[in-house]
């Protein structure tokens, strides 16, 4: 196993991440500064539930789920800045 398998997997995972986060952000009004825990938790949560569907260990689940958990808060962050830049 390589690190081309956790970061394939951890793709998949972000567009995932990223609907859910929002869904939580919406009906449970979180705050935006703390979206990047929350994506890191749903990371790491999706990547557990989706641990039985694989062929990976559970460490290498877990590790894609923090990677793409990180990514989809960087992604969130991305989007948001370009939103202000675009209003003004």
């Amino acid at each position: 196993m390589d690190l081309t398998n956790i970061f394939t997997v951890a793709a998949i995972m972000v567009a995932i991440i990223l609907a859910v986060a929002e869904v939580l952000k919406k009906t449970l009004n979180i705050n935006t500064q703390y979206m990047p825990i929350t994506s890191v938790v749903i990371g790491i949560f999706i990547g557990l539930v989706l641990w039985p569907l694989s062929e990976y260990p559970v460490y290498v689940m877990l590790i894609s789920g923090f990677i793409s958990g990180l990514t989809a808060s960087g992604t969130f962050d991305l989007l948001k800045a370009a939103k202000k830049e675009g209003e003004q």
